[in-house]
């Protein structure tokens, strides 16, 4: 290759590197001893345009940002908050739920079973519960001479299923005894003596099945009275016996209630004739059998009766008129 064809070639590199990168060149150049002092005015005015074409460029970033565009703090999106408390609150006490009265069927039968000395009882009875309690719808149903000893001679079973199924009674007080103390024939057919063992139960066996037929009917309460206290020896030996089994039968139905007369005439153990009533009035409370009530003897048994009644909340006294 001929020189001028070398010379050629670095001339035209040359160029293409100058017109290729201008500034560089010259910033290059103009710190060579060869550059004269234009070529190193322009090198300069090159870099200070250059520095200006950069500042113009940040400024007109900067331009770009429209900060009416961001949201401004008071415009900030609320912080959720967790959608339960950090502590539940406590549900409020329900209001106790008032309880409804419950409803009470009023007693207004009363039907009064026994022997003589239930008579006399009887009609104190309904005495009372008419003159207190307003109450007339009873009835008396007592058969004399008779008991739960002598079945033969009077069937009390039949006669109480029978009386209970006509009247519908929802109370029904009970007295039997004074005819009982005497020998008995049990269900074997076999004799025996009042008082011995044998007897005992046998006797039991009879009041215990008037107690079931009782505990198994419609009445809602029954009072079953104790025999009590007497002058007469036989009686003192046999009734505490036979209340014994009265009581005792009672457990049978919790609808039948034993109610002990014993201590009503008595003092320190032993039977006393005159005996005062709830209002202070002092009267023979038993004829000379040793078995009946006077009609003074009946009203204090009879108001024993009632009060156990009213306590139990089966008579209820009734409202004034307003």
């Amino acid at each position: 290759m001929k020189d001028r064809e070398i010379l050629l070639i670095v001339t035209s590199v040359i160029l293409t590197l100058v017109f290729s990168n201008l500034s560089l060149f010259l910033k290059s150049f103009s710190s060579t001893p060869l550059a004269s002092s234009e070529i190193k005015q322009a090198a300069r005015q090159i870099e200070i345009d250059g520095f200006r074409k950069s500042e113009q460029n940040f400024w007109s970033k900067i331009k770009d940002i429209n900060f009416d565009s961001r949201p401004k703090n008071s415009e900030k999106s609320p912080v959720k908050t967790a959608s339960k408390p950090a502590v539940a609150a406590a549900k409020p006490a329900k209001k106790p739920t008032p309880a409804k009265p419950k409803l009470t069927v009023p007693y207004r039968k009363f039907l009064f079973i026994g022997d003589s000395v239930m008579f006399d009882l009887g009609t104190q009875l309904q005495y009372s519960i008419k003159e207190k309690y307003n109450i007339t719808d009873t009835k008396i149903d007592y058969k004399v001479s008779s008991g739960l000893n002598r079945i033969d001679y009077y069937d009390w079973y039949a006669r109480t299923s029978e009386i209970i199924q006509d009247y519908r009674p929802d109370v029904v007080i009970i007295l039997f005894g004074g005819n009982d103390t005497q020998d008995i024939t049990d269900s074997q057919g076999k004799y025996r003596a009042i008082l011995t063992p044998e007897w005992q139960k046998a006797y039991q066996q009879r009041v215990e099945k008037y107690a079931q037929l009782l505990g198994a009917s419609s009445v809602r309460k029954v009072y079953w009275i104790g025999q009590s206290i007497s002058n007469k020896s036989s009686y003192l030996k046999a009734f505490p016996i036979m209340n014994d089994i009265y009581k005792s039968a009672s457990k049978y139905s919790p609808k039948i209630e034993f109610v002990s007369t014993w201590d009503t005439f008595a003092e320190a153990g032993n039977f006393v004739p005159i005996v005062a009533s709830k209002s202070g009035k002092r009267g023979y409370v038993k004829i000379n059998d040793g078995l009946h009530f006077t009609s003074h003897g009946a009203e204090i048994i009879s108001d024993l009766i009632v009060d156990k009644m009213a306590k139990d909340k089966i008579l209820k006294a009734p409202q004034k008129k307003l």
